[in-house]
């Protein structure tokens, strides 16, 4: 195992072809393979008393997606401290959280490793690559090849897929209507720009902020300003 990890997996030509989701799975899943691990999660950091919500929380994923929503409330209900350390710290950890059965009830004897490593995005947002399987919690050496390697892909990951998909998934009206609240424009101002109804105009906000994981109309426009959709 650790003959496998002596040099970063994917510096080559297969991570250089990476391009869509299906690659990427790939690219993860063979990390887990030569390391030892069985299952991998990639999840978004969720703030400080919100759940990991299944379908926009895990990004990419080796278990099943009847699996995912237990793994999900799990994570929340913080089994094994998993959440409440992603929230104080900025470095891997290890847990006995088990992704197969959503528990901290794992057998000693089987040495289970629930290996959390820190990703972090250009965008300023948190990410955790989650490796479980039956086996000893990696070395020094072995941890900070993992983290190369990992931290390369996600790097890769995240320019071809995650950095493009909230831009893609809005539409032409809800683009108009960000960059008008990015204007200082109210919800009934924009109305009578764009000759909506103020009940749309407010419809097309809260689907622009959702799509863009913001919290509020600020953190939309801030998240927009930074991915260039509005100037």
């Amino acid at each position: 195992m650790n003959q496998l990890m002596e040099i970063p997996l994917h510096a080559g030509p297969e991570m250089d072809r990476a391009i869509n989701r299906t690659d990427f799975f790939r690219l993860f899943k063979s990390v887990c393979r030569a390391s030892g691990f069985e299952n991998f999660l990639l999840a978004q950091q969720v703030d400080r008393g919100a759940r990991f919500d299944p379908t926009s929380s895990f990004l990419l994923s080796s278990l099943a997606d009847h699996e995912r929503p237990a793994i999900a409330r799990a994570l929340s209900e913080d089994r094994g401290t998993v959440l409440s350390r992603m929230l104080t710290t900025a470095t891997p950890f290890t847990s006995d959280f088990s992704l197969e059965t959503g528990s901290g009830d794992s057998l000693p004897t089987l040495h289970h490793c629930l290996l959390v490593l820190p990703l972090h995005s250009t965008d300023l947002k948190r990410y955790w690559l989650m490796l479980d399987g039956h086996r000893p919690a990696p070395g020094r050496r072995e941890l900070a090849e993992l983290m190369l390697d990992c931290i390369r892909i996600f790097s890769r990951f995240h320019e071809k897929i995650l950095a493009g998909d909230a831009t893609s998934q809005l539409t032409v009206r809800e683009m108009e209507v960000v960059r008008w609240t990015s204007e200082g424009k109210t919800s009934a101002e924009i109305a009578i720009i764009l000759g909506l109804s103020e009940h749309t105009v407010i419809s097309h906000i809260t689907s622009s902020a959702r799509k863009l994981n913001a919290v509020n109309r600020v953190h939309m426009i801030a998240i927009a300003v930074r991915r260039g959709i509005v100037a």
